[in-house]
């Protein structure tokens, strides 16, 4: 291409305005196969399998476009070109891959295939068929969604298909559900029970319904949705019984209000033509006299695993959330509304198979209102104050944007974790807003308005994770927002949660960007929440002041560290302060020494986190011959890094970070100096959060694997040294999340007592706020705690606040 536009440019004077000159004349030859050229690509026709594909991938995909002519396009080209090897492998395999990665569409081309199969049984009993294979293959393997998703599909197919049809394979699946439950496998059972139910919806709006069956599979599953996890009372995103909307769903299981749905749904009509399972598309409808006459077959036979290769440990139920309960407007399905279940399982199955795009996802996500049936939503961008004005009577008030971006949150903020990063759910909510800014930046703004109202009822880990959205999403929008609305809140304790919000959210964006542009983009009121020393590129070191005892040998060290002096001269300075700190009285006069190692390690690296990495790297030794000395010596190399970073904690987190993963600091040790150390008042602090729950996911993670590599290792190929160096590894691993475990729960108690008397000279309001805080960490680290150790949280009924007692059985797996 370079060459090209370098031949434009040759051809033409030597300067702006200059002479042309004339162009070299071509050879005919030349001309002639260029001329070949441009006859030939234009014109390439696109083959069969090739065009099917395409209509079949872009299914529903345009509103201009009628879904009917797809169908029927579809239908013809597969069915009259059936013996088409190449295009008849080509749709089976696009179709079960639109069905695994792409949901909204399976009713679509469920409908797809019944015109195919009114136009050629053979084709339609093939596809049946494969279509059950690969169910049998998914449960085989433990792919439990995918396995859901091909099921849902085979629901659509429940008019083609002999007898009770798919009903059959569901009836299976519950009752190994209620063996799982019996053997105390809670999560899987429910997992099992919800892939049944949510199936259900689809069978009942496909053209094979039959309401008996529905009903009786309801009866069976009934005992089964009423059993409550053991973490289950963890799992609620709101505390204290606090619900913003309807109370039943409240810390309530989503395989128990699906129950309630459907049960609701067969019970009686719906009130609304486009609630319950009439918010599903029913494209088929068009060609109902062609499918009456269709041939019917057998239900393809699956033959459920006797058991699944899942970690059926780590399988936590669902809990409900919603960020738009308004009672006076209703802009999206109410928990107890069968559509709320069904949109928002589409739409978390869509985020979770189209992981790798965000992009495709946010396109999706937008265009939702084309998948359901045409009644379901109200338009696209309508104002929430014109949502009623708009819909009338009897139409729909729910927002196609608030479903989704709804749907969103509820992942961003599950409990005990989601099933992606966070960064992923902060992508997509972006590019929604790229996408269509009108409808989403308002939707948004109330999402924010609501969970910030409610900040005093939400989980801990869920307040940290708002204030880590907000900034980020802040961040890729200019760092505007209306912080005026807030301004009535400055007035409270900084460890007030809404408070703590505004300085967190503020911390984050200095962190994403720098103190002197976040202080242009807030209202004068907050601007003294920035400080000056927040502004500055880099901090001070404090041994530049002359008031600072042994300023002047701190200064050696700090010279000496950065001229790379060999560690013998730098271990003399050393020695030199511990002498003059002894000579003056100093109880610790280790302690001067240290930390004037790792300030001065500090300052040489502040420039960026390259340059502490690399100081790190190079000081690694003398930094683990200084972390050997003693627990309190980790603890202190922790408390010089953050008091050197005290007005920007999060870089200091971070290096502490870093600190722990070359091995100079324990988990405990920054366990012990966050909730010993730092005091109190840190607990409101992200930062503080950031530190704890990082070190604590490291240790669960690393015990987790290990186990995980003890049930894949074969004996027989490993010698006996090499077993006994794995046992005593995982063994030392366990006995550090032990300890872990009673640090955190033994600091977090005591704060949270109300006898306390470390809080002296603290107002009443604050002081309740620190216990609030304690009691909301304490009831997040048992969560962490009971998914990585099967530890057993009791709610004692006079404080509703969980306390920690570890099973003896579990115990013995430590």
């Amino acid at each position: 291409m370079g060459d090209y536009y370098r031949g434009r440019e040759e051809g033409r004077g030597g300067g702006r305005g200059g002479p042309r000159r004339p162009q070299k004349r071509r050879y005919r030859d030349d001309e002639d196969d260029d001329k070949e050229y441009r006859r030939s690509r234009p014109y390439e026709r696109e083959d069969l399998a090739s065009r099917l594909r395409r209509d079949t991938i872009s299914i529903a995909e345009s509103p201009l476009t009628k879904i009917e002519d797809t169908i029927n396009l579809i239908a013809n080209t597969f069915a009259s070109n059936y013996d088409n090897e190449e295009l008849r492998n080509t749709f089976l395999n696009t179709l079960l891959s639109l069905v695994v990665e792409q949901p909204f569409k399976i009713p679509f081309l469920a409908a797809a295939v019944l015109v195919i199969n009114s136009q050629n049984a053979e084709a339609g009993k093939l596809i049946l068929d494969e279509f059950g294979k690969a169910a049998q293959a998914y449960l085989t393997e433990g792919f439990l969604t995918s396995a859901k998703l091909v099921l849902r599909f085979l629901a659509g197919l429940q008019g083609m298909v002999e007898g009770h049809g798919l009903y059959t394979v569901l009836d299976g699946i519950v009752d190994q559900a209620a063996g799982y439950l019996t053997a105390g496998e809670a999560g899987l059972a429910l997992d099992l029970v919800w892939i049944a139910l949510i199936t259900v919806p689809y069978i009942l709006a496909s053209s094979g319904s039959d309401n008996s069956l529905a009903s009786e599979l309801l009866k069976k599953t009934n005992s089964i949705t009423e059993a409550k996890h053991r973490m289950q009372s963890l799992l609620s995103p709101f505390t204290g019984g606090y619900a913003p909307y309807d109370a039943r769903a409240q810390g309530t299981h989503n395989a128990r209000i699906l129950q309630l749905n459907l049960e609701a749904h067969l019970g009686s009509e719906p009130s609304r033509p486009f609630h319950g399972v009439g918010c599903l598309p029913r494209p088929f409808e068009s060609f109902l006299p062609e499918l009456e006459g269709a041939t019917k077959h057998p239900m393809p036979e699956i033959t459920l695993p006797s058991d699944y290769p899942v970690d059926k440990s780590s399988i936590m139920p669902n809990v409900y959330f919603s960020v738009f309960a308004d009672p006076n407007v209703e802009t999206v399905p109410p928990p107890l509304e069968l559509a709320s279940t069904l949109f928002r399982d589409a739409i978390v199955d869509t985020i979770d198979t189209l992981d790798c795009n965000r992009l495709v996802v946010s396109r999706f996500l937008i265009e939702i209102d084309c998948y359901f049936s045409p009644n379901a939503f109200i338009k696209r961008a309508v104002p929430f104050d014109r949502v009623i004005e708009t819909a009338g009577a009897e139409g729909s008030t729910w927002k196609p944007e608030d479903v989704a971006v709804d749907a969103i949150f509820s992942q961003l903020y599950k409990l005990s974790g989601p099933n992606h990063k966070l960064v992923y759910y902060h992508s997509i909510l972006t590019e929604l807003c790229k996408l269509a800014p009108a409808a989403v930046a308002p939707s948004l703004g109330r999402a924010i308005r609501f969970m910030y109202k409610n900040l005093e009822s939400m989980d801990t880990e869920l307040i940290y994770r708002f204030v880590d959205w907000f900034s980020h999403h802040l961040s890729n929008f200019g760092f505007t927002w209306k912080w005026a609305e807030w301004n009535e809140n400055l007035t409270l304790p900084d460890v007030h949660p809404k408070k703590a919000f505004i300085l967190g959210a503020l911390e984050k964006e200095i962190r994403l960007s720098f103190a002197t542009r976040i202080k242009g983009t807030i209202p004068d009121p907050y601007k003294e929440l920035i400080s000056e020393a927040k502004e500055k590129e880099q901090p001070h070191f404090k041994y530049d002041s002359e008031d600072e005892p042994f300023c002047n040998e701190a200064k050696e060290v700090l010279h000496a560290v950065a001229d790379k002096k060999e560690d013998a001269e730098v271990d003399a300075i050393l020695a030199k302060i511990i002498e003059l700190a002894k000579e003056s009285g100093v109880a610790d006069p280790l302690f001067v020494a240290r930390d004037a190692y790792v300030t001065s390690i500090c300052h040489i690296g502040a420039k960026s986190l390259s340059h502490v990495l690399s100081c790190i790297e190079r000081c690694k030794e003398k930094l683990l011959a200084i972390g050997n000395e003693s627990p309190d010596a980790r603890r202190q190399i922790v408390g010089s890094v953050l008091s050197y970073w005290e007005d920007q904690p999060g870089i200091g987190a971070n290096v502490v970070d870093k600190l722990l993963n070359y091995s100079i600091v324990t988990p405990l040790s920054v366990v012990e100096w966050v909730l010993h150390d730092a005091g109190n008042k840190a607990l409101s602090h992200t930062h503080a959060w950031e530190m704890v729950s990082t070190t604590i996911n490291k240790v669960n993670t690393r015990v987790r694997q290990m186990i995980a590599a003890k049930q894949v290792m074969s004996i027989n190929d490993y010698t006996e040294e090499q077993l006994a160096v794995y046992a005593q590894t995982l063994n030392a691993a366990e006995i550090e999340q032990g300890m872990l475990l009673n640090a955190v729960t033994d600091a977090l108690t005591a704060m949270s007592d109300s006898s306390d008397e470390m809080n002296g000279g603290i107002d009443v309001e604050s002081k309740a706020w620190m216990q609030w805080w304690a009691k909301g960490w304490l009831r997040a680290f048992s969560r962490k705690f009971g998914v990585a150790e099967g530890t057993v949280v009791e709610q004692p009924a006079a404080h509703g606040e969980p306390s920690i007692k570890l099973d003896p059985e579990d115990m013995d797996t430590m």
